[in-house]
Formats: C-alpha cells, structure tokens, sequence
C-alpha cells in the first residue's frame, strides 16, 4: 500500500480514473481520468474520456500535464499510472515526453491516496444523477 506520507510533495504524480460506474453525457458513456500530486493528495484537474475501450484524447493529456506544471512550476520525477488501464499509453506518452519515469501498480496499492476521492466522486457526483 502506497500513503501520500512516503512521497514529498510534487515526487510523483498519479494518474487514475476515478469512476466506477460510466458517466452519461448525451447518453454516451465516459470515464474520468485525473491526475493527482501522491504527496499532497492535490488533484491538478481531470479529463472525460469516451468508454468504450478508447483512451483520453492525446491534446487532453497533453493540457493536464500541461495544467499541472504550471501549478507547481517543475515535474515531478515519476508517474505511477493503474495496471490494466485503457488509458495507459497516452498517460506514458506524456510522462516521458516531460522526463517522468512511469511505474505501474495495482489499484488497490493506490487506495490511501485514491480511495477516498474515488469514494466521493461516486457518492456527491454519481450517486446525485438522475
């Protein structure tokens, strides 16, 4: 199990998706990615993506990062991305592109950093849809 008390703030950054059930807009099913300081539990922002086994656009990632940096005016040295994730590849991509090492880890090692946004995020935004 990872805590956010093993990283300094802005070390490495997480991305995940923090939905478990799809979200509709327009009757089409997306998932919410976003990208999250491990140290300071900080989110920097997020991106929707279409579900149906399509990654986040490239430009959205891009712009994430993008959003994160200029909060913290440096990267962070690593990127620890969800095993199994759809999502991997583009999240790769923009990490080494900005000289993050990426590591992958189970979920359910993210949980003390994770959990309780995730755990939100269905409650107040997707349990609240009607």
């Amino acid at each position: 199990m990872l805590t956010p008390d093993q990283f300094r703030v802005n070390e490495v950054w997480i991305a995940v998706r923090v939905n478990e059930a799809f979200l509709f807009v327009k009757d089409e099913p997306y998932d919410i990615y976003v990208l999250i300081d491990a140290g300071s539990t900080y989110v920097f922002g997020h991106v929707l993506s279409l579900a149906v086994d399509e990654a986040p656009n490239e430009k959205d990632i891009e712009a994430l990062f993008k959003k994160a940096w200029e909060s913290k005016n440096q990267w962070a040295e690593q990127l620890i991305i969800t095993e199994s994730s759809t999502a991997e590849n583009v999240f790769r991509t923009q990490a080494e592109k900005n000289g993050l090492s990426v590591t992958i880890v189970p979920l359910s090692d993210l949980e003390p950093i994770v959990g309780q946004l995730k755990e939100s995020f269905a409650s107040d935004f997707i349990g609240n849809a009607t």
